[in-house]
């Protein structure tokens, strides 16, 4: 069972993560955002992050 859980655990944080990427990026290209130092470096993490997780699950 603990299996099962780590999986579910980190495949909720790809989702959030995700979902947390595009909400910064519609807000950027809306101009509601001004991307300064912290917010870039921010999402430069989670961008990492991403891509950590999707190379852990096999996805492209």
């Amino acid at each position: 069972m603990a299996i099962y859980e780590e999986m579910q655990s980190l495949l909720q944080e790809l989702v959030d993560l995700v979902k947390q990427d595009e909400q910064y990026t519609a807000a950027v290209a809306h101009g509601a955002v001004s991307p300064d130092a912290d917010t870039a470096d921010a999402h430069r993490h989670r961008a990492i992050r991403i891509h950590e997780l999707k190379r852990h699950f096999g996805l492209k």
